[in-house]
């Protein structure tokens, strides 16, 4: 126990850093990743569509309050029902699951996943094999970006909640075809944190990783369908009636996706899913668009189908799919089958396709220019809280490649961190759009 509540800087035991702090260490965790800026950032990043939309959406803010919520449930109720197959697979503690769920997302650059591949496209080309991905992003903001104290970098926290947030545990494979390759939890240069969070080395999910990992699945899965059902992107009537729309939407997944074992159980089993649907939405009980009686039907089966996917799983001793969570597989089916939903009709619309030109558009002339100031050593360009780092970068990597690298790097996080206000506002300024203001502060 008093292993996991080792900190990445210096030791503290069960309580506090303060004196007279009566919280336990990890509640001391999900305090300081709660009232971060990089939390706070959160409320200005796309979720499936900007901020700046007239409809309210989720941002990643909400999302993530959400998926602490649903997190902790699982957390306390398996603890409860299971708590000695919990100690005997390193440990459940809910304040542990909860801070790993506010922290999954801190790492999601302006504009979602658009900017995420762009992103990870101008590192790539410009030297950094490892490129960009938001969940070593996340890592790397609590080990290395975040600040709390200025005796060290990151937000210090114990053991357990890093290892907590691994959910992809393993650095970038080399082979672009790999899973690994897409989804990775470290970057090379944050090499120093991920052996402290597993100092084993091992490449599985901590039940609290996995706990985080599956109570993600479960909010973005029902509130994205919840925000763009309301706002009418998306037909549930005609899938749940409609053979013809519900083949169409089986055979673009399919297409897009031949070998996946659950587009291919819905095409064996439709009439199964259209009762899903009808059982579960009462589509054939509709009320009015926008009516209060929709909103207050919706809002009910949000939350029925949330407490059945939380009594969904259960905890094992084997690890597998969803590390030592054991699944219900056709409440397993049934939430890909909504996430798909999602993706077919609104993710991958093509209304979404200009707007996303000029997202990647911003984030790749933005990569370029703070890039370039940072290799020409042009101070008054880099952000101010960057410049201590580029400074120690100078004087203590001995290693000109290493050097080169970190430079990347820095430019990446200097992206990464902005919100989508900031990104838009900067982008303008700086191709001469609008000149902005003398007095703007920008940090």
């Amino acid at each position: 126990m008093l292993e996991r509540q080792q900190r990445q800087h210096k030791p503290f035991g069960n309580k506090g850093d303060k004196p007279g702090d009566s919280r336990k260490s990890f509640q001391v965790d999900r305090d300081r990743i709660l009232y971060s800026s990089a939390f706070r950032r959160l409320a200005q990043i796309t979720q499936v569509v900007t901020a700046q939309e007239g409809h309210v959406f989720h941002n990643r803010l909400t999302h993530s309050l959400k998926v602490a919520q649903v997190a902790r449930r699982l957390a306390e109720r398996l603890v409860e029902e299971q708590p000695d197959v919990a100690a005997a697979i390193g440990g459940i503690d809910p304040d542990v699951v909860e801070s790993a769920a506010l922290a999954h997302d801190l790492g999601h650059p302006p504009f979602g996943h658009t900017a995420e591949e762009e992103l990870d496209n101008c590192a790539v080309k410009a030297g950094l094999s490892d490129g960009f991905e938001g969940n070593a992003q996340s890592f790397r903001i609590l080990t290395r970006l975040a600040i709390h104290r200025i005796d060290y970098y990151g937000l210090n926290l114990t053991k357990a909640t890093l290892n907590a947030v691994l959910k992809y545990p393993w650095l970038r494979s080399a082979d672009p075809t790999s899973k690994r390759h897409r989804k990775y939890s470290i970057y090379d240069l944050d090499r120093q944190g991920f052996e402290f969070a597993k100092p084993e080395g091992s490449d599985t999910q901590s039940i609290e990783a996995s706990i985080m990992d599956f109570a993600d699945d479960i909010t973005y899965s029902v509130h994205d369908l919840e925000d763009f059902y309301l706002a009418g992107l998306i037909p549930l009537e005609l899938l749940a009636t409609d053979w013809d729309e519900l083949d169409r939407f089986i055979n673009k997944w399919l297409r897009e996706s031949p070998h996946n074992w659950v587009a291919k159980v819905v095409k064996a089993n439709p009439h199964r899913f259209q009762n899903f649907l009808n059982a579960t939405y009462n589509l054939k009980g509709q009320y009015p668009p926008g009516s209060f009686e929709q909103k207050a039907q919706i809002k009910r089966i949000s939350s029925q189908l949330i407490q059945t996917y939380i009594h969904s799983v259960e905890l094992t001793t084997e690890y597998g799919d969803r590390g030592y969570l054991k699944y219900n597989r056709n409440r397993e089916e049934e939430l890909r089958f909504l996430q798909r939903i999602v993706w077919s009709y609104v993710i991958s619309a093509p209304r979404l396709a200009t707007q996303r030109y000029g997202q990647k558009r911003i984030i790749k002339t933005l990569f370029e220019i703070y890039l370039e100031a940072i290799r020409d050593r042009d101070l008054s360009f880099i952000p101010p809280r960057f410049v201590r780092e580029f400074l120690e970068i100078e004087e203590h990597t001995g290693n000109k490649t290493e050097m080169c690298l970190e430079k990347i790097r820095m430019a990446v996080d200097i992206i990464a961190g902005l919100s989508e206000t900031e990104a838009v506002v900067q982008y303008r300024r700086l191709i001469g759009i609008s000149q902005g203001s003398f007095l703007d502060n920008w940090h």
